[in-house]
């Protein structure tokens, strides 16, 4: 369910919309980037990230385009990491639309109700996806507790391990947002109960591309499938060096 063995083509076409949020997350960090090195003028996270002081100037688009900006290099890594992980089989179960409904909400309700919690503060300032995939945790906590038939044992225990992780980090990393940790995951809790009602179970799609034939019969190749579980794994390593770059 969290492994990803799919090549890149059955990735994107059996989940669009989890392939759409990491292509918008990933090209503005490449034009943020490209503006401080070149500095053309336009910086996504000046005008976009959830900074109190312009959100109460009514700037209210900040709640929901900061859910797409990320800071720096591990920051966006970990969160596209997590969102290639844990988002493809929620979008899957719960439908396309649902998936996008969510996602989109739970992220920006997060920012909303992290802004209300320190609205005191107006140079406060936050973005990145961690309130959102946050939801997607709390969700399968959902899913863990109450529609026992849905998620395994196995997949449930590795969603309770991460999620407890992830809390350990929140609390003792600098430049984290608790707050938006916090709501996020609630709300992807309590979002269980509206849209966990129609989830089915996680079926894996069938890899895409090249097929092999033997005595006339049409063979999936296996190939990408390694393929595939060798680049999870190397993502894996990749994210967890991340994390510690982040807070140690």
């Amino acid at each position: 369910m969290f492994s990803r063995t799919e090549n890149l083509q059955t990735f994107t076409r059996s989940y669009p919309v989890v392939s759409l949020f990491i292509l918008i997350q990933v090209a503005l960090f490449v034009i943020e980037q490209l503006n401080q090195l070149l500095g053309f003028g336009f910086s996504p996270l000046s005008y976009g990230s959830a900074i109190n002081l312009f959100i109460a100037n009514g700037e209210w688009w900040r709640v929901v385009t900061a859910t797409f900006l990320h800071y720096d290099f591990w920051h966006i890594a970990f969160n596209t990491f997590a969102l290639i992980i844990f988002a493809p089989a929620l979008e899957r179960m719960i439908g396309h639309v649902k998936f996008a409904i969510f996602y989109l909400l739970v992220g920006t309700l997060a920012n909303v109700l992290t802004y209300v919690t320190l609205s005191d503060n107006l140079f406060y300032g936050q973005a990145g996806a961690s309130g959102a995939i946050l939801g997607l945790l709390g969700f399968y906590v959902y899913l863990g507790r109450f529609r026992r038939t849905i998620i395994s044992v196995e997949d449930a225990r590795l969603v309770y391990i991460f999620s407890a992780i992830t809390a350990v980090f929140t609390l003792i990393g600098s430049n984290v947002s608790v707050f938006g940790h916090l709501y996020g995951f609630l709300l992807g809790f309590l979002a269980g109960f509206i849209f966990g009602k129609s989830a089915v179970p996680f079926t894996r799609p069938f890899n895409t591309g090249q097929r092999a034939t033997f005595g006339g019969h049409v063979v999936h190749s296996t190939g990408s499938g390694q393929t595939g579980r060798i680049v999870f794994y190397v993502i894996v390593a990749f994210a967890v060096f991340g994390l510690l770059a982040r807070f140690i």
